[in-house]
């Protein structure tokens, strides 16, 4: 098949193309109850972190407080001094009583024998803060059970989460709404652009914010260059239309002066293969402003593929001889079906010129099977030309070659499929599909 230089980006932006990403909408929803989410654990976590310390330093205040108490009530009525709290319990060790730490329990003795303050675990989920002091020979160890300040920073801490779950949940529900509302001109921009034609009202009085004026300026430029590339072409098909028609005629009618006078062999020859030509320029003509005008249904009537296919394989069996390449189809006589016959035999001419010049095959065939036309070739097929897929874009028929690229608008104009991809056993093939699968 023929293959063509690789076309350029007609978007002019460098670089690989975007990636398909989820609803603008959405992400944004989800990146503000992020935010929200991130900020209220930050919060909580300095909250908690701001009470663990309040908790620890009051601990540490009381312990200070009632223990500089106990020893100053001890010097005067020893048995006064123990606190007045059942959090706390005190006890003391004299350094000249023989069996000094009998008295003292077990998590106790093992502590320095010096002032300072200690916390300690004795069991599972008991935690004492002891304070230690000495006056004169006697170490007082004031011990605190904090099981109380515990329970309140585990209930400070519970309140803190159920808060935070309580805000994203409710940041998550008011997310969607105003993500809705911050995309909403965009939505609206989006709406308008999918159901306006060249004749619509302007975008950019639909637009609320800086970056989708812009926008919005941009597709009414964009509209309004392809409202005019549209007039040009529709007039150059007006004109085209109304000047090829006259010399059409004039060289119509000279054929026929030709055809009814007295030539010999050769003469006769060359004045059919002119008319044949002529013929066959004329239906060019008409097929492609039919198509250039979008006016393809018009033309459509219950053709016989076979009839087509033959005069297309006819047309092209001098240049396969010369070149001895065998043509043939196998389409099915007795096939009706509702097309433009003139656009088929063009869609036909470029695929089988395509595969008897540059396919490098032997053999080319043109098949009828399930509504479809199979154009097939034992060449060399596209090698690395070969399109990503079975159905190729635009820009991959471009750079396959002009003649495919004429095929895919014709096909696309008259609601024909086009496929193209390996033949089995080698080569290539082009299907066109004719008719609807369901039918």
């Amino acid at each position: 098949m023929a293959t063509g230089s690789e076309a350029a980006d007609p978007s002019g932006i460098e670089g690989p193309p975007p990636r398909t990403l989820r609803s603008l909408r959405r992400r944004l929803a989800w990146v503000l109850s992020g935010l929200v989410l991130v900020t209220a654990v930050a919060q909580a976590l300095l909250l908690n972190w701001n009470e663990y310390r309040a908790e620890e330093a009051m601990i540490d205040r009381l312990l200070e407080e009632q223990l500089a108490r106990s020893i100053a009530i001890h010097r005067t009525r020893p048995e006064l001094a123990l606190p007045q709290d059942g959090d706390m319990r005190l006890y003391m060790r004299r350094d000249d009583t023989p069996q000094a730490d009998t008295g003292l329990p077990v998590y106790l003795r093992a502590l320095p024998r010096a002032p300072g303050r200690h916390e300690l675990h004795p069991g599972p989920g008991i935690e004492y803060h002891v304070a230690v002091a000495r006056d004169a020979d006697t170490l007082f160890y004031l011990v605190y059970d904090v099981a109380e300040h515990a329970q309140r920073q585990r209930d400070t801490w519970a309140m803190l989460l159920l808060s935070v779950v309580l805000v994203s949940g409710l940041v998550g529900l008011l997310a969607h709404r105003l993500s809705a509302r911050l995309l909403r001109d965009l939505d609206r921009l989006a709406r308008a652009a999918a159901s306006a034609d060249t004749r619509a009202d302007a975008f950019a009085p639909l637009a609320e914010h800086q970056e989708t004026q812009a926008l919005a300026a941009a597709l009414d430029a964009w509209r309004e260059r392809v409202a005019q590339a549209i007039a040009r072409e529709r007039a150059f098909a007006a004109a085209a239309n109304h000047e090829l028609r006259t010399p059409l005629m004039r060289a119509s009618s000279t054929l026929e002066l030709l055809a009814a006078g007295q030539h010999d062999a050769r003469a006769t020859a060359l004045v059919t293969r002119i008319a044949a030509a002529h013929e066959e320029l004329r239906m060019l003509t008409e097929s492609l402003l039919r198509v250039a005008r979008g006016v393809t249904a018009s033309a459509v009537g219950i053709e016989a593929p076979a009839e087509v296919t033959a005069q297309a394989l006819a047309s092209c069996a001098a240049d396969a001889r010369v070149r001895g390449i065998t043509l043939a189809h196998t389409v099915d006589p007795d096939a009706r079906l509702p097309l433009d016959r003139g656009a088929l035999t063009i869609v036909l001419l470029n695929l089988l010129r395509n595969a008897i010049r540059h396919s490098g095959a032997q053999h080319v065939t043109v098949d009828w099977a399930h509504g479809c036309l199979l154009v097939d070739d034992d060449g060399a097929g596209f090698g690395a030309a070969a399109p990503s897929s079975s159905s190729p874009g635009p820009d991959e028929m471009q750079a396959l070659g002009i003649g495919l690229t004429i095929v895919e608008r014709i096909c696309e104009a008259c609601g024909w499929s086009l496929q193209i991809g390996p033949r089995p056993g080698g080569g290539t093939r082009v299907r066109v599909r004719l008719m609807p699968e369901s039918a």
